[in-house]
Order: structure tokens, then C-alpha cells, then sequence
């Protein structure tokens, strides 16, 4: 058994000491070879090891992978926030952030073994050309792939690449008997953090975003205008499930609703001073009530949003308690193109609360917390303590110990059974029967013929064609928000994201509350 230990564990330490001397990056005196004794500093230790092992080790080692799998146990020993991004996935990180991305400009899925165009983003190459929802591409540079059992990652590779460079297509349409053959151009392509921005009722505008990127400021402040435009007197900001971004993304938005000189937000670190960041323009929503509607997928970037509004008394926070992550992480490249993302600072709100929930207890209670913090649905299981209660300005009682709190509470519905609606997600059923129902009701269909249709026993039929011995053991309410998922993602694939969320947000449990706000 000691043996058994000692293997087991041997590569891990060794992993350990390897990164520690790269990462100090002190050098020894190189002995001479057969030399049995190094020559040893009081300050070299660890690569004196590392010496060791690569002259006397017994077997071979990779030391590119050695140096990987040490970097993340090192990492995973300081917060659950410090994070090592392999050279491959740095790019495809870096985008997500910024913004933008070299592609053809469509978003795909991949249905009964072949690339299927899921609709053309907007002012993109393939928009242009004319490639239209629905369409099939087989043949991507002369190679076939359709049948092959590609994924997605088969297809970003092939599809996305550097700005300027050309691609070429070859695409199945339903209504064409020939292969249609495109030569595209690779463009800018971005990648809008903003989901939606709609006029609900009564002058309430609408507006959910999904991350803080490098587009984030432009794409609110046009919403905005654009909603302003419409007639909007109140404002609904959904930042549910909106897992953060960018820092200055979330203090340009919170700029837009708070007074000049207001505190947004402040951080500090053991190696970094305090710094404070105040709005500093002229508060383009400053005659709007605000909504902003929260969850525990809320993390980050939108709890600086979220905190610094209902800290400065300048909204009302509505939905379940945020994720809790306010630790700051700073991207430091390295040599072989891999990055590591360190923490340094945290995030504090006005009032002096911090953003973030205790980690001493591992990683995996940590991300498991928010699984767990919800008991029958009824009420936050956060205990506060007296030390974590702050007052805002105007005298409000507002809770740190992590997260944000909201000023007022939407339990989770406990007469839906996820697991039950999740099958359909996971086997990709509702995908695939969404998809194929828009295909064949893209011409003469209207959202309100979509909305009258009986959309539950078209699904059950379609289910039935891939699983005949499947049972719909569904509630009434499950049963209805299966019907509503059903027509929403019909709407998106046939008209778009507005429609989507039109259908979506019907009977929103969260939506409706913030509307009594107003």
C-alpha cells in the first residue's frame, strides 16, 4: 500500500517542483557530469531538484506536460479564481472578451451529421452572400464534411481563422438540386454580449445582456438610445446567468444610471493599493426607475453592476442571491503562449461590502454552494451576521458575506422538475424538432399562427420517432414550460432573437415582479 502511495503521488511532486523553478526562474551553476554532489545555494534548492531530475531521473520525462498538470495544482491551492489557459484556448478566451472573432459570420449547429446554418450574423461575410437559415454546408476547401461525425470544434477549425483570409464553401439548400458554391472571405466577427433589448408595456424597456466584453458599452448605450427613442420611462436590466467580464465594461454601464463623483466600485490587494473608481459622465438614465434582476449564475462583473446600483440607492434588485466572485484576476502571458490568470485584488461595493463568498472550504464545495444555497425553494439558506450588515445613503439595509442579496426575493419554482425537463435539452430533442418545424413553416408563417399552434403533440410525435418507448411524465406546469421553450426557440430560428424573448419572457416570474417596481 506504501508503495502503491508513492507512485501515485511521485509525478505530482515532481510537477510541483518543476513549475516552482520555472516560475522563480533562478539559475544554478552547472556541474560538471558524474558529479555526485551539486553545488548548492541557500537559494536554489528547488532547482537543484529540478537539476537532479533532469540528469538522474529513472525515466524520461515530459516536461511540457509535467509543467501543465503543476501549474493548475499550484494554482488550485491559492482561490478557485486563479486559473492556467492552455496556448490553444487562449485565443478563442481572448475573443470571447474582446468581442470579436476572424469567421465566416454563422451560427451553426451540427443535426443529423452535418453543419447546419442556424441563421447568418448580421452584416457578416456569409449575410452578405447571401447563405441563408437552413442550409447545409457538406464541403468546406475541397473536403467533404457531412458524415464524418464532425464537432464543433471540427468546424470552428475549419471555419474560423485570421481576418482577410479566404474559405471556401459548399452548401446543400432544400429548395436547390445543385451544390452551391461559395468563396468567402473571412471578416470581423463579433460576438454580441447583448441577447435582447425590447419594449415590454406601459413605457418598460428591456434589456438582458450575457457577459462584460470589450463590445459591451457601445452595444448597452445603442440599446438605450434606441429604447429612449421608443418611449421608455423604466428599465428592466436581466443580468441572470451573466457570468462577468471585463471590469471597465461594468463600471461603463454603472456610469450611465449614477450621479458624477458616486462611488461604483473599489479594490484592493495584499501587493496592490486600493484604487476607486467613481462615475465620472453624465448619467444617461438618470430620469429611469431601475429593475435589476439577479441570480446565483450572476457573477462577477455583474455584481459590481448590481451592487454598486442598489448601494447607491439607485435601483431595485430583484431575483435570488449572485454567485459571490470578487477576487481580480490579472492575465500574465507566457513564454509558450499559455497564460495564466492570478489574483491579485478583490472587489468591494460602496457601502465596503465584499463581492466575495468564502473559499477556504475547496473548489468543489465552492461551485457546488450555489446548488445547495436554495432550501425548498422558499428562501435564501444565508445566515447573516451582524458584521455584514451595511446601510446605504438613504438608510437602506443592505448584506455582505458574498454576493448580492436582493432587495427582493424570487424563490426557485418547485413544481418544476429539472431533471425531467433537461432530458429533452441534453439528448438535443428540442433543438432538432425546433429546427426542423421552422424549416418547414419558413414561408406563410406568422408568430401568431406560432402561438396558436399545438406545438406539445407535434413534440411527443417527433419524441416518439426517436424513442417510441419514451413516457411524458410531465406536470401541468412542467408541461407548459416545455410548450413555451418550444414556440420561443421556433420564433428564434424563424424570426430571431426578439421574438424569442418576447415568447419567453410570458408569465417570467422574475420580469413580473420587477414590473411592480414601476
Amino acid at each position: 500500500m506504501k508503495k502503491i502511495f508513492k507512485k501515485q503521488y511521485q509525478p505530482i511532486a515532481f510537477s510541483i517542483v518543476l513549475i516552482i523553478g520555472v516560475l522563480i526562474g533562478n539559475f544554478i551553476n552547472n556541474p560538471e557530469e558524474g558529479n555526485s554532489k551539486l553545488q548548492i545555494h541557500q537559494s536554489s534548492k528547488i532547482n537543484t531538484i529540478l537539476r537532479l531530475i533532469q540528469r538522474d531521473y529513472v525515466d524520461t520525462i515530459n516536461q511540457a506536460q509535467l509543467e501543465e498538470s503543476a501549474v493548475k495544482s499550484i494554482l488550485k491551492e491559492l482561490d478557485p479564481h486563479s486559473t492556467y489557459i492552455k496556448k490553444e484556448r487562449l485565443q478563442t478566451v481572448n475573443e470571447d472578451l474582446e468581442g470579436s472573432f476572424g469567421g465566416i459570420g454563422v451560427e451553426f449547429n451540427i443535426q443529423q451529421d452535418s453543419i447546419v446554418v442556424v441563421s447568418p450574423i448580421t452584416g457578416g461575410p456569409s449575410e452578405r452572400l447571401g447563405i441563408k437559415s437552413g442550409d447545409r454546408i457538406v464541403v468546406v476547401d475541397e473536403e467533404n464534411v457531412a458524415g464524418i461525425g464532425i464537432e464543433n470544434k471540427g468546424v470552428i477549425d475549419r471555419l474560423r481563422g485570421k481576418i482577410g483570409t479566404k474559405v471556401s464553401v459548399g452548401i446543400k439548400r432544400k429548395s436547390v438540386k445543385e451544390l452551391l458554391e461559395y468563396r468567402i472571405t473571412r471578416g470581423k466577427i463579433p460576438l454580441y454580449s447583448l441577447d435582447v433589448k425590447l419594449m415590454l408595456e406601459d413605457g418598460i424597456g428591456y434589456i438582458k445582456l450575457n457577459r462584460f466584453s470589450g463590445t459591451t458599452t457601445d452595444e448597452f448605450l445603442d440599446a438605450v438610445q434606441s429604447l429612449l427613442n421608443s418611449g421608455m420611462e423604466n428599465l428592466i436590466l436581466d443580468l441572470r446567468g451573466n457570468p462577468g467580464g471585463y471590469l471597465g465594461a461594468a463600471i461603463n454601464i454603472s456610469d450611465a444610471f449614477l450621479g458624477n463623483g458616486e462611488m461604483i466600485v473599489f479594490t484592493e490587494g495584499r501587493k496592490r493599493k486600493r484604487q476607486e473608481f467613481h462615475a465620472n459622465k453624465k448619467a444617461l438614465l438618470t430620469n429611469c426607475k431601475v429593475v435589476v434582476l439577479v441570480d446565483e449564475g450572476s457573477a462577477s462583473a455583474s455584481e459590481i453592476v448590481a451592487g454598486a446600483l442598489q448601494d447607491n440607492d439607485r435601483a431595485t434588485i430583484v431575483g435570488r442571491r449572485t454567485f459571490g466572485k470578487g477576487l481580480v484576476q490579472e492575465q500574465i502571458e507566457l513564454y509558450d503562449g499559455s497564460a495564466v490568470r492570478l489574483t491579485t485584488q478583490r472587489y468591494y461595493t460602496p457601502t465596503g461590502r465584499s463581492i466575495q463568498k468564502p473559499y477556504e472550504n475547496g473548489n468543489d464545495d465552492y461551485f457546488m454552494e450555489v446548488h445547495e444555497r436554495l432550501r425548498d425553494g422558499e428562501k435564501d439558506s444565508l445566515t447573516i451576521e451582524d458584521s455584514l450588515i451595511f446601510t446605504t445613503p438613504k438608510g437602506k439595509i443592505v448584506y455582505g458575506g458574498g454576493g448580492i442579496t436582493p432587495d427582493f426575493f424570487v424563490p426557485t419554482d418547485i413544481t418544476l422538475d429539472n431533471k425531467k425537463i433537461s432530458v429533452f435539452f441534453s439528448k438535443n430533442w428540442i433543438f432538432d424538432f425546433c429546427f426542423d418545424y421552422a424549416d418547414k413553416h419558413r414561408e406563410n408563417f406568422t408568430k401568431k399562427q406560432l402561438l396558436k399552434r399545438d406545438i406539445y403533440s407535434a413534440f411527443v410525435s417527433f419524441v416518439n420517432t426517436k424513442n417510441a418507448e419514451f413516457v411524458f411524465d410531465l406536470n401541468q406546469n412542467e408541461r407548459n414550460y416545455l410548450i413555451k421553450q418550444l414556440k420561443a426557440n421556433i420564433g428564434r430560428n424563424l424570426w430571431g432573437n426578439e421574438v424569442f424573448y418576447s415568447i419567453l419572457l410570458q408569465d417570467d416570474r422574475f420580469v413580473d415582479r420587477a414590473i411592480k417596481e414601476f
